[in-house]
């Protein structure tokens, strides 16, 4: 299991990623309330452009209200591609008062999480 845990705002936000035979389970939480608020499977396969290339097909579900789609849907693809392995991502992250400034900057650090977590699984 790999545990990943950054501070934003004196509040932690954590990735987790647990293999599962060659399959990959990522949490990331955190906040004034983690929760789960929507949840990707991101599927290997084929490029459409060129069959020597690895893409990924990605569903979701998403918690009426939640926004956290965006995170997991792009986690999901790019974790999938690169490991060539069936991903799943869930994430809740819950900060009261948030702003457009703070969404970006979670964004970032969860950029971040992602790229340490590549690094680590390469």
């Amino acid at each position: 299991m790999i545990n990943l845990t950054k501070q934003f705002k004196n509040k932690e936000i954590t990735l987790t990623a647990l293999f599962m035979g060659k399959d990959l389970n990522v949490s990331i939480y955190g906040g004034d309330l983690p929760h789960i608020g929507a949840i990707a499977l991101g599927i290997p396969r084929p490029s459409l452009e060129d069959k020597n290339k690895i893409s990924s097909s990605v569903s979701l579900l998403t918690i009426t209200g939640h926004k956290e789609d965006v995170i997991v849907q792009r986690l999901a693809k790019v974790l999938s591609k690169n490991l060539n392995s069936t991903v799943v991502v869930s994430c809740g992250i819950h900060y009261d008062n948030i702003t457009l400034e703070d969404i970006e900057a979670i964004n970032l650090l969860i950029s971040d999480l992602t790229d340490e977590l590549i690094s680590k699984l390469s």
